[in-house]
């Protein structure tokens, strides 16, 4: 598919400020004329015929055979992101409801006997909980840079498999040994999934449609611990004794059965990448492929796995910023959904069975406020206001939490809580995806964004120690805290790319080009001074 600069941009506007504004700050050429604006005069003629490296076979003949002229009707662009969404979002955001499930419901498994039965001494129940994120730190980055090698669909296929057969064989355990076991080895097959699918979905959408779908992706999470409760209370009521088991083991029986279950069905309902989805026509793909090579940054190469785009993701400030505010938002989430059953039922008011069900309207406004969220960012195609408004929601729920107010505005609290959660945890990837658009700095980006954020796991659940019941003052404290950190940041990096494609609009950056071809200025990735950063 051929293009030109003009037609890349999803901003035309932007773009002729972009030219007019060049001329005031870069030397003049024998003609008179701007060196920038002589480049970008170039850099639209090369367009017209230069092809960028193919990425894949199916691929190559597409680009050598386009029309030059050829663009995509929005209204058929719509229709093609809605046949991919129904093939690929139902199966993701299953895979991850039960992923989430099997990590998290072990704090609804607590209420029904977990720690009596396997004689769990003070804090070694959140030691279990958080020994999981050790393995699953260390294994995410590693699996990002891999996933794209291998087939992504029989991959994501068998981690399934793995931590699902993993979580079944959890429900055998006879003391802190085997349970510690099982969860170092759950982190190990899980740590690969999210990460993973937030790449996978890349593969698929552009940026201005990534929020939303991983909007959809994460809103699981908030699903999964809803509906967790609803498990947990049914199986709670209906199945303790039953063959001589305590309910706990039931429940974490049923949870991993189900994942594996759902593990051989994967590679037949996801594609491993456009060329081998077999729902799609020839002119489907090509359509597709078009759609993402028209945004600047996205060329054909750069979805390769490069070396030299990895190192760009190691070097970069803002991959390590991006993980160091996840980290805010992650303590919150993990501490929030593995113990807001034993936080409900500190209040005083209901049993362990009421608590498990009140943790449902909880995390299901949790999952609708935030995909409301998703929806406005992508509309906006802003990310950071968003995220910091997150923030601040959170805040008031943990203040509500941690005054002297009664159980009544207690409660209200985990509501609130839950509004802010899942949006700044949700739109975080979402960001980072969207301003890095070649793959390999992209994978190594995400996975430490993830790495980092995931490490909150391991702190996460010594946030709510016996010692701190039934008020938990320091866990809350610290979670404000933690917040308010991430606000910073958020600010920061809004702040930076705001000023960055002021910059670049004022053709500040246009010496970057100098000296390039077409080719080499589109292989840029992010740093292409006609790129603009999603704030």
């Amino acid at each position: 598919m051929a293009y030109s600069h003009g037609d890349m941009n999803e901003d035309a506007p932007q773009r002729e400020n972009i030219s007019d504004s060049s001329d005031q700050s870069l030397s003049q050429g024998p003609d008179g004329k701007q060196e920038g604006a002589l480049y970008r005069e170039n850099v639209q003629e090369s367009n017209e015929t230069d092809l960028a490296p193919a990425h894949n076979g199916f691929e190559k003949a597409v680009l050598e055979t386009a029309d030059p002229n050829f663009t995509v009707d929005p209204a058929r662009g719509k229709k093609l992101i809605q046949k991919l969404d129904i093939r690929i979002l139902p199966m993701i955001m299953w895979m991850y409801l039960m992923s989430f499930m099997d990590r998290v419901i072990i704090g609804a498994a607590r209420l029904y006997g977990l720690e009596d039965d396997l004689n769990l001494q003070a804090n070694e129940f959140q030691l279990a909980v958080s020994i999981l994120f050790v393995t699953y730190c260390i294994f995410e980055t590693p699996s990002n840079l891999i996933i794209k090698r291998l087939n992504p669909s029989y991959y994501l296929c068998a981690l399934t498999f793995f931590w699902g057969i993993i979580a079944t064989f959890t429900a055998f355990v006879q003391g802190l040994g085997g349970l510690l076991a099982c969860r170092l080895l759950l982190g190990v097959f899980e740590a690969g999934f999210f990460p993973g699918v937030i790449i996978y979905l890349t593969i698929f959408y552009n940026k201005r449609e990534l929020a939303l779908r991983t909007g959809y992706f994460f809103s699981a999470a908030a699903i999964s611990s809803a509906v967790g409760g609803l498990v947990a209370y049914g199986i709670g009521e209906g199945m303790d004794g039953t063959a001589g088991w305590r309910a706990w083991r039931w429940i974490l029986l049923i949870n991993g059965a189900a994942t594996a279950v759902t593990a051989p069905f994967v590679p037949f309902i996801l594609p491993g990448s456009l060329e081998k989805a077999k729902f799609l026509t020839d002119q489907d793909r090509r359509d597709l492929y078009a759609l993402r090579n028209a945004e600047v940054g996205q060329t054909s190469s750069g979805q390769n796995l490069q070396k030299k785009d990895v190192m760009d993701g190691v070097k970069d400030w803002k991959t390590y910023a991006y993980g160091l505010a996840q980290f805010t938002s992650h303590l919150m989430l993990y501490s929030f959904s593995v113990f807001l059953p034993t936080v409900i039922n500190r209040l005083g008011e209901f049993d362990q069975a009421q608590s498990n069900a009140l943790t449902v309207p909880v995390f299901a406004l949790g999952a609708i406020v935030y995909i409301i969220n998703c929806w406005a960012s992508d509309r906006l195609q802003v990310r950071g206001p968003f995220t910091m408004g997150a923030f601040v929601v959170a805040i008031i729920g943990y203040a509500m939490l941690i005054s002297n107010g009664g159980v009544g505005v207690k409660f209200a609290g985990t509501f609130i809580v839950a509004c802010g959660c899942y949006t700044s945890v949700g739109l975080g990837f979402a960001w980072l995806a969207s301003n890095n658009p070649r793959y390999g700095k992209r994978a190594y980006a995400s996975g430490m964004q993830i790495t980092i954020g995931n490490s909150a796991g391991v702190a996460a659940p010594f946030l709510f120690a016996e010692s701190t019941e039934p008020r938990f003052i320091p866990g809350y404290a610290a979670s404000i805290g933690t917040l308010a950190v991430g606000i910073c940041i958020h600010a920061s990096l809004s702040y930076w790319f705001h000023r960055q494609n002021k910059n670049r609009a004022a053709g500040k950056e246009d010496w970057k080009m100098e000296g390039k071809t077409a080719e080499e200025v589109a292989d840029m990735g992010d740093l292409n001074p006609l790129y603009r950063y999603t704030i």
